[in-house]
């Protein structure tokens, strides 16, 4: 997980850089749900969709069905001073597959205030989630709802999980505070702290809580870059079935981000992390130091839009290993073909090793999953899509690999969405 934090992700509608899980920034459909541009906005829409599945939760079976209905809010304020954001996804999910729960819901919201005066910003963050299953593609997270190319509500400050669970409704919840001090003209000083959690509510998946803050100077080089360095201090405790495992990373990143271009920028961060376990977890999580760091690299059109990033970066395990460290590729390809037609291509690759030594649990897992999806405007407010969307995950090695997805699924959907004009409101100061 990045370092750096989002003042929210609507600002990334606005083009300011952001904190993800390891997502690119693409641009927002012209038609169809997007996030406010412009401050003082309000964007909303509502989709339902019709999708078939063959694999669905790693099953060797044969088709599966799945209906839904589903809205999605975004809401910029006016306020120059102290803006707020708030997004939301959320809607219902029927399923007709033997062996697992026929219907549920799906909650996602996330909201952020900063509040600026003459040489200060803070800012908060919170981030909620309810979901069936571990988030992919889109602003849901749940594949086939049509929305891949919007960025996803659970970037930045919700727990990274890139290993991905069978069926497992789970809970996220993630507070983000920040300070950030202007010194002079070019330089700031920040300091940040967070409080993250996974809950899983069945018992076949690990718990866990992470605990973080980061301090650091931010120097503006020139108009088109600048670099921070920030020292990081991390403690996560996993716990399943009465087992807990508490670990502590600490570590030094240095960033450096670039406008190459109008159309062009580049992100790159790195720096040692050290991880271990204290008293009686240090025998199975022995002292480790290894690199981590990111790169991201976003080309951006009026049409067209491409991003390509890579991390590799410590996280608390996904709620299937005790603490993992992953190496993460994703990519973002969106176009607007004409004034009715669009496309976007979305995908991530992921290699998680874990870090504790505990019998019986330290399977490595690769995950990969992508999706499409074209879209036509049929009217002011409408519009129809088709999707594709594929996931696939292997275990290497042997033990116990407790509720993870093992195998490839895929998701055929169809869907329309009611999506009017945005919604203006006055500025403020």
């Amino acid at each position: 997980m990045k370092t750096c934090l989002m003042v929210s992700m609507l600002l990334m509608a606005l083009g300011t850089t952001a904190r993800g899980q390891n997502q690119p920034i693409v641009n927002q459909p012209s038609f169809g749900f997007s996030l406010p541009k412009v401050e003082g906005t309000l964007t909303y829409a509502l989709s339902g969709s019709e999708a078939i599945m063959t694999g669905y939760g790693g099953s060797t079976g044969g088709a599966a069905y799945m209906s839904s209905v589903n809205g999605d809010l975004a809401y910029l304020s006016s306020s120059v001073s102290k803006p707020f954001s708030l997004v939301y996804s959320g809607g219902y999910l029927y399923f007709d597959e033997a062996g697992y729960p026929s219907n549920t819901t799906f909650q996602n919201v996330a909201a952020s205030q900063v509040v600026t005066t003459k040489n200060w910003t803070f800012m908060a963050d919170d981030g909620f989630s309810y979901m069936p299953d571990t988030p992919t593609t889109g602003l849901s997270g749940i594949p086939g709802l049509g929305d891949i190319g919007v960025a996803p509500v659970q970037t930045g400050i919700e727990p990274a999980q890139p290993i991905l669970t069978g069926y497992a409704t789970q809970l996220g919840n993630g507070l983000t505070g920040e300070i950030t001090r202007t010194i002079t003209g070019n330089l700031s000083m920040s300091g940040t702290g967070s409080w993250q959690i996974l809950h899983f509510t069945g018992p076949n998946n690990i718990d866990s809580t992470e605990e973080m803050g980061s301090v650091g100077p931010t120097y503006r080089i020139n108009a088109n870059s600048s670099v921070n360095a920030t020292v990081n201090y991390g403690y996560t405790t996993d716990s399943f079935q009465g087992f807990v495992l508490p670990f502590t990373t600490e570590s030094i990143i240095v960033e450096y981000q670039k406008q190459i271009t109008p159309l062009l920028s580049i992100n790159v961060s790195g720096g040692p992390q050290k991880s271990y376990g204290t008293g009686l977890t240090e025998a199975l999580f022995p002292p480790q130091i290894f690199m981590v760091g990111s790169a991201g690299l976003v080309y951006q059109r009026k049409l067209t839009s491409a991003s390509i990033y890579f991390s590799r970066a410590t996280n608390a395990g996904s709620g299937i290993v005790y603490g993992a460290l992953t190496d993460t590729v994703a990519g973002v390809l969106s176009r607007q073909f004409n004034e009715v037609w669009q496309g976007a291509l979305t995908g991530s690759w992921a290699k998680s090793t874990a870090l504790a030594q505990v019998p019986g649990y330290d399977l490595n897992y690769d995950a990969t999953y992508g999706g499409a999806q074209i879209s036509r405007s049929i009217g002011r407010s409408w519009s129809a899509y088709f999707s594709y969307t594929a996931e696939d995950q292997n275990a290497i090695g042997s033990g116990a690999d407790i509720s993870a997805f093992n195998g490839l699924e895929q998701v055929y959907a169809v869907g329309v969405t009611f999506s009017p004009p945005a919604h203006h409101f006055a500025p403020q100061q």
